[in-house]
């Protein structure tokens, strides 16, 4: 193994814990952005349902 490649085994390492944290971030706690998000979601969705659904 030549150092490049390792380099490069350490700087994906390092993304995936970035990554982790960051989605640990977004989905930690009772209201939650991500939480929010798909309710926000869901609301639209049920609003645009009752519109369609009218005569």
């Amino acid at each position: 193994m030549n150092a490049a490649s390792m380099q490069r085994g350490q700087s994906l390492a390092e993304y995936l814990v970035v990554l982790a944290l960051v989605v640990m971030a977004l989905t930690a706690g009772p209201n939650s952005p991500i939480e929010r998000l798909f309710e926000a979601f869901g609301e639209r969705y049920q609003r645009f349902t009752s519109e369609v659904s009218r005569p």
